[in-house]
């Protein structure tokens, strides 16, 4: 009788026990699920802010700056100049200068002999891109001074019809074959940049 008595007893009482750990498992499972749901959307935000687009450092423009007149059939020397804003050390320039192969002839491409030699400098004129890179093979980089000039190349421009037509250094949103990059030393990252345009109004 006593055994039955204790049966009886036992086993509302581990009855209540299971019930009471089955609500502490899922309040725990609960709790972890919000904790991970908040882990992600942090994670989240981090990706967000380690992929946003740095400020432009550099600048791109032609000498000729930002506009020029010009006559058909005549032909002009422009170049490449890229400027920064602030003390740099970089170990590629790659520039790709998108043109009009219709209406401008583009010849006489020469690098700046100062820096070293670009292991890629051609014009291809059915594509209308001239393309120019250089890869500083030195450890310690090419330094940039701030606010200081630095000519990338030089070319010659002969207009063969009137109009309005400009010189664009491509950003890569089209086409990341050609790309302009300048690229940091030590960082392995693309500096931001601006400007590269040229709009030239041709007449007879």
């Amino acid at each position: 009788m006593k055994d039955n008595k204790l049966i009886k007893f036992l086993i509302p009482l581990v009855a209540a026990v299971v019930v009471f750990e089955s609500i502490l498992l899922v309040n725990n499972l609960e709790k972890s699920n919000n904790k991970i749901k908040v882990d992600d959307v942090k994670n989240e935000q981090v990706v967000e802010e380690v992929v946003e687009k740095e400020e432009p450092v550099v600048s791109f423009s032609f000498d000729p700056d930002i506009s020029t007149e010009m006559k058909v059939g005549k032909t002009y020397k422009v170049s490449l100049v890229l400027k920064p804003e602030d003390d740099r050390v970089i170990d590629a320039i790659e520039t790709h200068i998108k043109y009009d192969p219709m209406s401008l002839k583009i010849s006489g491409l020469i690098p700046n002999k100062k820096l070293v030699s670009p292991i890629i400098s051609k014009i291809n004129s059915e594509a209308g891109i001239v393309s120019n890179i250089y890869l500083i093979e030195d450890k310690t980089g090419l330094s940039l001074t701030s606010e200081k000039e630095l000519n990338i190349l030089t070319f010659s421009v002969t207009p063969q019809s009137e109009g309005v037509f400009t010189l664009d250094l491509n950003t890569g949103e089209q086409n990341k074959t050609h790309e302009t990059l300048v690229m940091e030393t030590g960082t392995a990252k693309s500096l931001g940049w601006t400007g590269g345009k040229l709009e030239i109004n041709v007449t007879k």
